[in-house]
């Protein structure tokens, strides 16, 4: 979910009768970026080959479902190196679709 929620603004929730939708719509929407995220790197063969290659290692490309872990576990930083790559993915794959003149096949060739 996108914000922290205190334990009395899930309680509040829960006794409002809010709380399932609002885990839905947090969930649904989470669902989408990661469909988003996905499609955006698969459209690139060399960026979806790295997810064949360290640290992650899927089978095949298409096995990543566009999840991207948390910025934190807890109080703790995340610094698992699967998450900084992913990210460094997202961000070329931003990149060359934001470009006027580029076309995914010119990344294959």
């Amino acid at each position: 979910m996108s914000e922290d929620l205190a334990r009395e603004d899930v309680a509040a929730m829960r006794k409002d009768g809010d709380l399932t939708a609002y885990i839905k719509h947090h969930m649904a929407a989470a669902r989408l970026e990661n469909a988003r995220r996905r499609g955006l790197v698969l459209r690139y063969p060399d960026l979806a080959a790295r997810l064949t290659e360290r640290p992650f290692r899927f089978p095949k490309p298409e096995f990543w479902t566009g999840f991207v872990p948390p910025a934190h576990w807890g109080q703790s930083i995340n610094t698992d190196p699967t998450r900084r790559v992913l990210l460094e993915l997202i961000a070329e794959a931003e990149r060359r679709q934001a470009a006027p003149s580029h076309t995914p096949l010119e990344e294959a060739a």
